[in-house]
C-alpha cells in the first residue's frame, strides 16, 4: 500500500531507530516497502539497510522507479514517529486519503500558522512523478492534513 522513502547520509543510528518503528506497519501490510535514498554514507548506514531488508538507491529518481506502493511516505531520517502513527495513517487513507503531513506531535500554535518544521510527506504515487528531491515531494503536499 505505502512505499516509504528515507533520504539519508551517515545516519546509521537515526535510521535504525526509524526502521524499527516501521516494522509493525510492514507486518500489518500498511508499509509495502522501504527504500533508502542514500547520499554516499561511509558509516554503517548501508549495513543497517541490509539488516532491515530495505532497498537502497542513490537518488530519488531511482527510488520513484522502484516504488510499488499506491502512496509514498517520504520520511526525514530524524523524524520520531509516535506510537499509533500507523493507525492514524490507515484511518486517513480509509477515509479517502489524499496528501498529508506526518509529524512527531500535534502541532502547536506556531506550527499551525507556519507549518511543521520536521514532517513526513504522504502523497499519492502519481503526484510524485518528476520530483527532484525529497523537499520537492514535501512542497507537493503543501498545506495538507496533519497526522501524528
Amino acid at each position: 500500500m505505502i512505499s516509504v522513502l528515507i533520504p539519508t547520509a551517515n545516519s546509521e543510528r537515526e535510521l535504525a531507530s526509524l526502521l524499527t518503528v516501521l516494522v509493525s506497519a510492514a507486518v500489518d501490510g500498511l508499509v509495502r516497502e522501504v527504500i533508502v535514498v542514500d547520499g554516499g554514507s561511509t558509516d554503517a548506514t548501508l549495513a543497517v539497510c541490509e539488516d532491515a531488508g530495505a532497498d537502497v538507491t542513490a537518488d530519488l529518481a531511482g527510488a520513484l522507479r522502484r516504488a510499488k506502493g499506491d502512496y509514498l511516505l517520504a520520511l526525514p531520517v530524524d523524524l520520531r514517529l509516535r506510537p499509533g502513527w500507523d493507525e492514524s495513517v490507515r484511518r486517513h487513507l480509509e477515509a479517502g486519503g489524499g496528501p498529508a503531513l506526518l509529524v512527531e506531535r500535534p502541532p502547536g500554535l506556531i506550527e499551525r500558522l507556519t507549518g511543521p518544521k520536521v514532517a513526513g510527506a504522504l502523497l499519492p504515487a502519481q503526484r510524485a512523478e518528476g520530483a527532484r528531491d525529497i523537499a520537492d515531494l514535501r512542497r507537493r503536499v503543501g498545506r495538507a492534513t496533519v497526522l501524528s
